[in-house]
């Protein structure tokens, strides 16, 4: 039986596998038709790219041309825009905020903390009353007599004046009243606080309001306060900008810095001289019309 079914075994032939096609994408003759069969990642590539907008491209390109444009004219002053013409001085400008902060910090501790205390210990009135003084006095007395010091002074210079040191004097020896400067004092806490005002707004204030010397310019802030909110604080209305005083032969300016300094000081006193001579001319011409 072995022996015969291994004669009745036939071999069948393995069938022959076709030649393999190399694979193509499908093509359509119509060319709309073609642009559906474009694989996926080939629109996220072309949506990935940027917008070519003309509109936008010229745009940049205008808002590019005018920033270079800006630079050039920059760097052909040799003068910067504001130029800072007084400094009160660094070892004045800190004692006298560190003296504000201490003020402040006594009369806060006074009366938050002490005053509440005499209170609850069923203290005299006269007692609790001159505790409270003790501590809003002081605060009182520094806020308002140190409220017209003035810290910096800086002027706003037209493109005039800022092409040479030459074209610089020449506007500073026919300074307009329309001059703007920005005046700086300190706040009640010792942050700064700015008042921007003409040369022509300043003048010698009466001698009334002098306050014994530490008043030495004033100006109207009538239609500025009208402007503002009520909750806002008032305008500065009086300065206090030390005066050019000498110590001695050949000594340095009380409130100038040094020559290596940046401060044009020379440029305050050619201000103050003007601010003098029309406070002149207008008491004279008063008093021409009096007597008129």
């Amino acid at each position: 039986m072995p022996c015969l079914a291994r004669s009745s075994i036939r071999t069948l032939p393995l069938p022959r596998r076709a030649p393999a096609v190399p694979f193509r994408r499908p093509t359509s003759p119509f060319p709309r038709i073609r642009l559906l069969l474009v694989p996926r990642d080939i629109w996220r590539r072309c949506y990935a790219q940027p917008a070519t907008n003309g509109i936008r491209t010229r745009g940049g390109d205008d808002a590019k041309k005018q920033a270079e444009t800006a630079v050039k004219k920059e760097k052909q002053y040799q003068i910067s825009k504001r130029v800072i013409i007084y400094h009160g001085g660094t070892g004045r400008i800190t004692f006298l905020a560190m003296l504000k902060l201490t003020s402040l910090l006594i009369g806060a501790f006074t009366c938050l903390i002490a005053v509440p205390r005499y209170i609850k210990a069923d203290k005299p009135m006269a007692g609790t009353v001159g505790v409270a003084l003790c501590g809003i006095m002081p605060f009182a007395f520094v806020a308002s007599t140190a409220a017209p010091f003035v810290t910096h002074i800086h002027m706003h210079l037209p493109p005039l004046a800022r092409v040479s040191r030459a074209a610089l004097e020449r506007f500073v020896g026919a300074m307009p009243p329309s001059t703007p400067l920005t005046l700086t004092t300190m706040s009640v806490i010792g942050t700064p606080r700015y008042s921007s005002v003409n040369v022509g707004d300043l003048r010698p204030p009466p001698p009334r309001r002098r306050r014994f010397g530490l008043v030495n310019y004033v100006r109207d802030t009538t239609h500025e306060n009208a402007t503002r909110k009520w909750y806002n604080l008032r305008a500065v209305g009086k300065f206090y900008v030390q005066e050019k005083t000498v110590k001695k032969v050949g000594g340095a300016k009380r409130y100038q810095a040094k020559k290596t300094s940046v401060v044009d000081t020379w440029i305050w006193d050619a201000a103050r001289d003007n601010i003098a001579s029309r406070a002149a001319a207008a008491a004279a011409a008063a008093a021409t019309a009096g007597s008129a």
